[in-house]
C-alpha cells in the first residue's frame, strides 16, 4: 500500500464525473463485486460457527457461492486488462492459456470498454459508487483483517490532485516499467 495519499481526505461524490479515469471505473466496479462476494463468505463462515447446519449444508452453501466468486474474478480480469495486464499473466495466474482465458473473458471485456452512461450505474455517478464501496472499507466487519483501511477514492486517479498522488509513477510501478519522460 501506498502512503502517496497520507491522511487526506477524498469525497468522491465531489468529484467531477470526467474526471474518473477508465482504471478508476474498473476499480470502483471491482470493489462493488468484491463487497457482496465478503459479505457472502462472512455468512458462511458464522454459519459454521452456529452450528446450525444440516446434512449437505456447507457444500450446498459453498457451490453458492461461486457466483459471487466468479462475478469477482471477471470484475477483477476486466480491471487488469484496463491496468494493462497480459491475457498471458492474467491466463498463467489463473492455470490457463492466454488463448483460453482471452476466450473466457475477452468478450466481456469489449462488451464492458463498448458500454455507455445509459448501460452502467458506476458511469452515471462514479463519486456515489466510490463512497459505497469507501464506506465499505472503512468499516469494521468481522471477515475482515488488518487495521489499515485506505478508501479507494484516495487512490483513484480522479482524486490525484487532491492527493498529490503522481499517477504516472503508480501506473509505472504496477507495470514495472520506468518511467522515462518525467524520470520516474
Amino acid at each position: 500500500m501506498s502512503s502517496e495519499t497520507g491522511d487526506v481526505r477524498v469525497d468522491p461524490q465531489e468529484l467531477p464525473v470526467a474526471s474518473f479515469t477508465t482504471s478508476d471505473i474498473a476499480r470502483i466496479e471491482l470493489g462493488s463485486a468484491a463487497e457482496p462476494a465478503a459479505a457472502s463468505f462472512g455468512l458462511y463462515a458464522q454459519m459454521l460457527g452456529e452450528d446450525l447446519a444440516v446434512a449437505g449444508d456447507y457444500v450446498r452453501q459453498a457451490a453458492y457461492r461461486r457466483q459471487n466468486v466468479e462475478s469477482l474474478v471477471s470484475a477483477a480480469v476486466i480491471a487488469e486488462r484496463v491496468r494493462g495486464t497480459s491475457w498471458e499473466a492474467i491466463g498463467s495466474i489463473l492455470g490457463m492459456s492466454a488463448e483460453e482465458a482471452e476466450e473466457k473473458w475477452g468478450r466481456e471485456e469489449a462488451s464492458w470498454r463498448s458500454r455507455s452512461v445509459v448501460d452502467s450505474q458506476v458511469l452515471k455517478n462514479p463519486g456515489r459508487r466510490a463512497a459505497k464501496v469507501d464506506r465499505y472499507i472503512a468499516t469494521d466487519k468481522p471477515y475482515q483483517f488488518g487495521t489499515v483501511r485506505r478508501p479507494l477514492s484516495a487512490s483513484l486517479d480522479a482524486a490525484a490532485y487532491l492527493t498529490g498522488r503522481d499517477v504516472a509513477a503508480a501506473d509505472h510501478a504496477f507495470t514495472g516499467t520506468v518511467c522515462t519522460p518525467c524520470a520516474h
